[in-house]
């Protein structure tokens, strides 16, 4: 993963560098507004900002990627004020780490808003891009109600999860305002089972019995 680096304490940038490195994650070190705004960022997984700065703040510098980017951004922050933070994530930050903080609680947020981002995802023959609501099996794509493809957006949500009838239910009324009644469900699933096909021999959505469903991917 490539990741820019924004912090004008040289030795935290070199310790975070040398840590990160250590996971295999190429660093990119800036340690001004002035040069985080002169670098194109269409190459980058990742940006960790600090919010002071000698010439601004990260926050800004968060506004100005917002505008055509949308890689994943950490705040690092000595200031643990609640304003400071919720203005940096009103800019469009998606985390925020406290100084002093551990390394392996950022390799965890890493992991986490990168994952967040994952728009595109490829799961057997599927190629799923949650940006676009669409769906594809082979490169043709498959054509899903709304109700359709919430359901299979709530098992990549929630990627890893066994999701009940009584969660899938109420994804779906949250995110569409559509009341769904259990038997309903049902007859979704079905089609959506159909129009999915199978996958080495198996179907995508699994009954897991007297819990729920579980989607091929969350395995």
């Amino acid at each position: 993963m490539k990741i820019v680096l924004l912090e004008d304490d040289l030795q935290l940038q070199e310790s975070l560098t040398l840590a990160l490195n250590m996971k295999n994650h190429e660093v990119y070190c800036l340690d001004s507004v002035k040069q985080a705004k002169a670098i194109n960022y269409d190459n980058f997984d990742l940006a960790i900002l600090d919010i002071q700065l000698p010439d601004g703040n990260g926050i800004d510098v968060c506004r100005y990627m917002r505008k055509q980017w949308h890689l994943p951004i950490i705040f690092l922050t000595a200031n643990d004020l609640e304003s400071t933070i919720v203005e940096g994530l009103n800019a469009g930050g998606d985390d925020y780490m406290t100084k002093p903080f551990s390394l392996n609680i950022l390799y965890a947020r890493i992991e986490a808003v990168t994952r967040r981002h994952q728009k595109v995802m490829k799961i057997g023959d599927l190629k799923i891009d949650m940006s676009n609501y669409q769906i594809y099996k082979n490169d043709e794509e498959i054509n899903l109600t709304a109700i359709e493809y919430e359901i299979i957006f709530s098992f990549m949500k929630h990627k890893g999860q066994i999701l009940t009838r009584l969660q899938l239910l109420d994804c779906i009324e949250r995110q569409t305002g559509n009341i769904v009644e259990d038997n309903t469900l049902t007859v979704h699933m079905k089609r959506i089972r159909n129009k999915l096909g199978k996958y080495q021999g198996k179907e995508y959505i699994e009954t897991v019995r007297g819990i729920g469903y579980r989607f091929y991917g969350n395995k």
